[in-house]
């Protein structure tokens, strides 16, 4: 053989030895075997509560979505009047006639959306509750959002983040019958005559 094939064998044992190495380093005894198993078997224990425990709650928001609505603060104070609950009660929303302003076809609202589970924003935070300035085009039937802030609780506390769009590039979406967007729209765009121009 010569030196050469001799440094590559050489070479392919050390490797294999040091894999070796790694493989009987992160073998575990019996002992933490079943400890493991035994934190395991918890972790799927406590899941399971947990995901019973949130079947029950949506199933008494099915079966009573006011009843969700009814622990909210109204935060009259605000202005902000109740308008609409899934019929899921996944979701309830408010809106508040408080800067609310006209120009021409184009009306803009504040409204208050409230959630009984955790929602992900677009940066990926978790929040309860959020405050969405909108702009509504009452003659194309369309809406933007201009802002957006979120918050950790509900009732618009705990730590909040926001997104601001540029009035410019915001793209309007078509209102969708029968959704949600299509209430507010019609309870914005109805009532809105009055409001102050802007």
């Amino acid at each position: 053989m010569t030196g050469t094939h001799i440094r590559r064998i050489s070479a392919v044992v050390l490797i294999a030895a040091f894999f070796m190495r790694d493989s009987i380093v992160v073998a575990q005894t019996p002992e933490q075997q079943k400890m493991w198993d035994a934190q395991r078997a918890q972790a799927q224990a406590d899941e399971k509560v947990k995901a019973d425990l949130l079947a029950g709650q949506r199933a008494a928001r099915r079966a009573d979505p006011m009843s969700w609505v009814r622990t909210l603060d109204p935060m009259s104070p605000g202005g902000w009047v109740f308008r609409a609950v899934g019929a899921d009660g996944s979701w309830a929303t408010f809106s508040t006639d408080h800067q609310l302003k006209r120009s021409g076809r184009l009306v803009t609202a504040w409204l208050r959306q409230e959630f009984p589970e955790p929602q992900r924003s677009a940066a990926g935070e978790m929040y309860l509750s959020d405050v969405e300035k909108v702009q509504y085009d009452c003659g194309k039937t369309q809406a933007r959002v201009l802002l957006i802030i979120f918050y950790a609780e509900n009732n618009l506390a705990g730590a909040q983040q926001s997104e601001e769009a540029d009035p410019k590039q915001a793209t309007w979406d078509p209102i969708v019958p029968g959704t949600q967007s299509e209430y507010i729209f019609h309870w914005i765009c109805r009532d809105s005559a009055g409001a102050r121009p802007g």
